[in-house]
């Protein structure tokens, strides 16, 4: 198995976005990525795996805030969901055929897609990403954000997760690297000076 992290990239001033983090009373740290851009990467709770939706939510509630929440899934798959004003206003998943198993009520078998969407075993799910809209992003950008390499990373297939997030990243004219590591990663790394 690959890497898995989960991330978030958060627009907006420092002391807003330490505000926020500190009023959700999750543990994380917070990383300049470009100007007044942040990556926040929370505690892995349970050493697997760090809840980001709700404090991404939170993060784009500060001033001229817009946030997204990045999980990355065994270096097999990328899922994005971006915030503005506390809601839900974009949805990515880099391979809508990447399924797990559930189970239903009835203990029936039930397949889901990342962004929580049900198949019945034997459906073929749409191959390919969802969401994949270079517009939904460029709120997450700095000056001048690469449109056409924004639009070639949402939508590349041939490289794995982790190489696809960084190429998202690179093209929003962020520093990708503290948004692909974990809150151990980033406290055994110089970033936090």
């Amino acid at each position: 198995m690959g890497s898995s992290y989960q991330t978030i990239l958060a627009a907006g001033g420092r002391a807003d976005i330490e505000a926020a983090v500190a009023a959700w009373h999750q543990d994380a740290a917070i990383v300049p990525v470009a100007e007044s851009r942040w990556a926040v990467v929370p505690v892995q709770e349970d050493g697997v795996y760090a809840e980001t939706e709700g404090l991404a939510q939170q993060l784009s509630l500060v001033p001229g805030g817009v946030a997204a929440s990045f999980s990355v899934f065994g270096s097999d798959v990328l899922v994005a969901m971006l915030f503005r004003d506390g809601g839900a206003v974009h949805e990515y998943l880099s391979d809508q055929a990447y399924l797990v198993e559930g189970w239903d009520d009835d203990d029936n078998e039930i397949l889901f897609d990342l962004l929580a969407r049900p198949y019945l075993p034997g459906a073929t799910p749409p191959s390919g990403p969802f969401g994949a809209d270079p517009a939904a992003f460029l709120g997450l950008g700095v000056a001048p954000v690469d449109q056409t390499a924004l639009g070639a990373a949402l939508t590349r297939t041939e490289d794995g997760a982790v190489e696809q997030h960084h190429a998202i990243l690179h093209a929003l004219n962020v520093d990708p690297r503290p948004l692909t590591m974990t809150f151990a990663e980033i406290g055994e790394s110089d970033l936090l000076g």
